[in-house]
């Protein structure tokens, strides 16, 4: 719809895409580009099966005059690619360190991600409102709610950013003056908007815990940083929503919080507000939802109705099911042991009575699993650890009882397999894994698939 209006940012322009992904947002804003008129270069330092597989999936998508604009460099980077061309596309993860991008900014290329460059051209370009959601956990969920609101009360929005399989570049062709751009920031997405000197005009930031440390050297500051970028560059009629947690980490980090910060907390909702999410932190996620929405100009008889049917997410501690007097959860999402805290205690709060088999563990992003082990004495009975870096630092640390009712598995299959054994009526069964996925699984969306595929079966 607006294809005039931002062609002339990539009509005949070189753009160097690196990274590519398996499908999904990568493969969308390769297509946009080549769509609009740029000529990418896709380049990936991996050359494996599953690259040339995609590769093989996007040429497919692709026109006869399009492929003759797109070329691919696998297998390595070559400075010339980050130098030679308009403009840098870089994917998330991308090392802080990394020479190509150092390259590419000496030699003055600008260099985007997709979400932020999505927001710079927005806020450059049309009269739009703009809403960004990050925190280390709650930002999904956050984003959802803000999302039911805006389609229970009939408003022209659209939503981008740390979306499975959503591009973000594709929303210009759709995007107007007068609608609501929404999108959930994840930190190497927000890393993108600090380069971009962008900010969302509304911003939530929910809470910050240890994540990512892996990618961050260990430094919480550095991850803190690109965080912050939800709100460094807003404007003075621009506002920032954060949680007490939150606004204490940016007193500690910053020195004094900018004046467009406003911590929220879960007393801005009615007490009798009914909601279908489990545990405090979802209420603490409806606050800033609710804030969110106030701020767009919805009315208090508009949102509240639409908080009170809303429902969870898939992997955000969802009821997926009951068989047999067995309930089961999904909460694929919980990647950081305070997370799978709170989840675990928010089961137990509902089911007092009952048992928690727990599916957990898997790889360590470098977080401290000390608060966890302790808690998991009073919150689980048993069940399966995924192997990996942070499972072999929770098995080191458990009791005797959690020992013999706790097995270390390689596979969906095998911790099934154990959990069939041991599962009676009553109990509550949850993937609430507080770790990252990959060994086992090539991502946690592969996790999540495999443990709701057994669900859907077991319950058909």
């Amino acid at each position: 719809m607006n294809q005039s209006l931002f062609s002339q940012y990539f009509k005949d322009k070189k753009v160097t895409k690196m990274g590519l992904g398996p499908n999904g947002r990568s493969f969308g804003d390769i297509v946009f580009l080549l769509q609009e008129g740029a000529h990418v270069l896709v380049t990936d330092h991996r050359d494996e099966p599953d690259i040339q597989t995609s590769k093989s999936n996007l040429l497919k998508q692709l026109s006869k005059e399009e492929k003759e604009r797109v070329s691919f460099v696998l297998g390595e980077h070559r400075t010339q690619d980050f130098i030679d061309c308009d403009y840098v596309l870089k994917a998330s993860g991308v090392p802080l360190d990394s020479e190509y991008i150092q390259a590419a900014l000496a030699a003055g290329v600008p260099v985007h991600t997709s979400s932020a460059w999505l927001f710079q051209l927005v806020h450059d370009l049309l009269d739009v409102t703009t809403v960004g959601v990050t925190g280390t956990k709650g930002k999904s969920t956050t984003t959802d709610m803000i999302e039911h609101i805006l389609k229970e009360n009939n408003k022209s929005y659209h939503v981008a950013g740390n979306i499975r399989g959503v591009a973000n570049l594709p929303v210009l062709n759709e995007i107007e003056s007068g609608d609501i751009l929404l999108a959930e920031l994840d930190s190497w997405q927000l890393q993108g908007f600090g380069d971009a000197k962008v900010s969302p005009h509304i911003g939530v930031f929910t809470n910050f815990f240890e994540d990512h440390l892996n990618y961050y050297g260990g430094s919480m500051e550095l991850y803190f940083n690109d965080k912050a970028q939800i709100y460094r560059n807003q404007k003075d009629l621009d506002i920032c929503f954060v949680g007490k947690q939150a606004f204490a980490e940016i007193v500690t980090y910053e020195g004094v919080a900018p004046e467009n910060i406003e911590d929220i907390s879960v007393s801005v909702l009615p007490q009798d507000l009914e909601l279908n999410v489990l545990g405090d932190h979802n209420r603490e996620n409806a606050a800033f939802a609710y804030v969110v929405a106030q701020q767009i100009g919805l009315m208090k008889s508009d949102i509240l109705p639409a908080l009170e049917s809303y429902r969870a997410l898939e992997g955000r501690l969802r009821f997926t099911g009951e068989r047999d007097g067995i309930y089961y959860y999904d909460d694929n999402n919980s990647t950081t042991p305070t997370s799978t805290i709170k989840s675990l205690q928010a089961i137990k709060v509902k089911y007092p009575g009952s048992r928690i088999i727990w599916f957990g563990g898997g790889a360590d992003k470098e977080s401290d699993y000390s608060v966890l082990i302790s808690e998991l004495s009073n919150l689980v009975y048993g069940g399966v650890l995924f192997a990996g870096t942070a499972t072999d630092k929770i098995v080191e640390g458990l009791n005797e009882n959690l020992r013999d009712t706790l097995r270390v598995v390689s596979s969906m299959d095998e911790a099934w397999k154990h959990v069939e054994d041991i599962k009676q009526q009553g109990d509550v069964i949850i993937l609430s894994p507080g770790a990252a996925s990959f060994g086992v699984f090539l991502n946690e969306y592969e996790r999540g698939d495999q443990f709701n595929s057994y669900i859907k079966k077991l319950l058909n």
